[in-house]
Order: structure tokens, then C-alpha cells, then sequence
């Protein structure tokens, strides 16, 4: 496996993250991204929901798909220095294997789109062919980055004592 060198470390010693696993999270959690900008809107007569899904089943199975999502990105937002050593090591272990999930959600949200397209017989959308062409990208950047694989394996180390 390459080390990569100092200019890839954050000023805690950990693996920097890529801005490519921040938009991969980004596509990943987009149902629970426009369920919040819906959500915050005070406008009733703008229905963003409806915009982006067409039915409230859809909706359901994006939330559900984005889900498996969810605890790869929760455990992202605790990848700082902890305090106790022993929930820093916990969550070492179980961040090393975060790829997977991502590749499993990006997976079934790819199956979930390709169904789409086939329900409503193969006819071209443009906001579905966008989201199957992000998802690609998405899943392939998760199999093929090399970076990846050292920034799952590296968790920052504990805050020492003084």
C-alpha cells in the first residue's frame, strides 16, 4: 500500500479527507439533504418534495436507501482526536470498515434509479440519468480510489494527558 507524504496529513497527523469523499457523501444523502431544505422552507406554495420525487413511496426509498449511509457519515463526523483512548480505538476499528456500507448504499440507490428508468419505460429523464451518472461516478470512486483505502485504515491518535 503507498504512504502518501506530510502534505496529505491534517495538523492532527490523520490522513486529510479527499473533497471527493465529502461530495460522495453529498450524492449518497441527497434525499435527507432535500428533506431538510423542504423542511426549512416557509414557503407552502413551493412543494420541493414534489420536485424532486414523484410519489411519497419514492421519497421513502430514498430515505431508507440513503440510510445505509447514515452511520458511515456519523462515524466521519467523530474522526477527530477523542479523549479516551479506548472509544478512539473502538471507532478506529469500525471506521476501517465504513467503505463498505457507502458501496453497498451506492449499489442499491444505482438499482433503485436503473428500476426507476425501468417503470417508466426506458423514457429519457434528465434528473434521473444525472443521478444514475453521479451514482456511477460515486460507486467507482469508492472501488478504485487508492487514497480510500489509506484514509479508511487511519484514525486520528488520542489526546494525551499533560
Amino acid at each position: 500500500m503507498n504512504r502518501y507524504g506530510p502534505e496529505y496529513w491534517d495538523k492532527h497527523g490523520a490522513y486529510r479527507t479527499p473533497l471527493a469523499f465529502h461530495l460522495t457523501l453529498l450524492v449518497l444523502l441527497r434525499s435527507y439533504f432535500i428533506w431538510i431544505i423542504a423542511a426549512l422552507s416557509r414557503r407552502p406554495d413551493l412543494d420541493i418534495m414534489s420536485l424532486f420525487f414523484k410519489a411519497k413511496s419514492d421519497f421513502f426509498t430514498a430515505i431508507a436507501i440513503a440510510a445505509i449511509a447514515l452511520l458511515p457519515a456519523v462515524i466521519f463526523c467523530l474522526r477527530r482526536p477523542q479523549e479516551n483512548a479506548i472509544s478512539a480505538k473502538r471507532l478506529a476499528s469500525i471506521w476501517r470498515f465504513m467503505r463498505w456500507p457507502l458501496i453497498l448504499c451506492a449499489i442499491t440507490d444505482l438499482s433503485w434509479l436503473t428500476y426507476q428508468a425501468a417503470h417508466s419505460h426506458y423514457q429519457f429523464s434528465l434528473f434521473l440519468a444525472s443521478q444514475m451518472v453521479l451514482v456511477l461516478w460515486v460507486l467507482l470512486y469508492l472501488l478504485k480510489s487508492r487514497y480510500l483505502s489509506v484514509f479508511f485504515n487511519d484514525w486520528p491518535d488520542p489526546i494525551e494527558n499533560k
